[in-house]
């Protein structure tokens, strides 16, 4: 009997491992692309900084019930490319840190890093986010180094 068990245990350890969440990329028009987004049980799952940063917020409700229904690479279609510095702030942890919080046509927000070093401010952009269009990141980049210079 117990020899039974334990081929039930192993079988339903297979199956488990065979089938995990797969992740999938979100792209927000042809803007930016946030991979390994998980949709488990009908709960978005937006990946982690590090395992516990949330530097991808999702601010519309049109935009997560999109997601919702993904459950591959998907497409947000958007017009434009509108972006806000809402809350920017120096880090408490860090001395010569900005953490700022951007967001994208109201829709999405993102949490960029900016350090002061020898040549002026570096921006990092959020690890599991890809920017497409060149002049967007180009333009934040921009007014995130302004907003440090006054801060920072």
């Amino acid at each position: 009997m117990a020899i039974y068990k334990r081929a039930l245990g192993v079988c339903v350890l297979l199956l488990g491992s065979a089938f995990p969440a797969c992740a999938f990329t979100f792209s927000y028009g042809n803007l930016f692309d946030v991979s390994q987004v998980k949709n488990e049980n009908g709960a978005v799952m937006l990946p982690l900084a590090n395992g516990k940063y949330r530097n991808i917020k999702l601010l519309s409700k049109d935009v997560w019930q999109f997601i919702k229904q993904c459950r591959q690479d998907c497409t947000y279609e958007v017009t434009g490319a509108d972006f806000t510095c809402t809350d920017y702030r120096k880090a408490a942890t860090r001395e010569g840190m900005m953490i700022a919080e951007v967001e994208f046509n109201g829709e999405i927000q993102l949490t960029f890093l900016v350090f002061k070093n020898k040549e002026g401010f570096s921006v990092k952009f959020p690890a599991d986010v890809q920017f497409w269009d060149r002049k967007l990141a180009a333009q934040v980049r921009r007014r995130l180094q302004e907003l440090a210079a006054q801060i920072l």
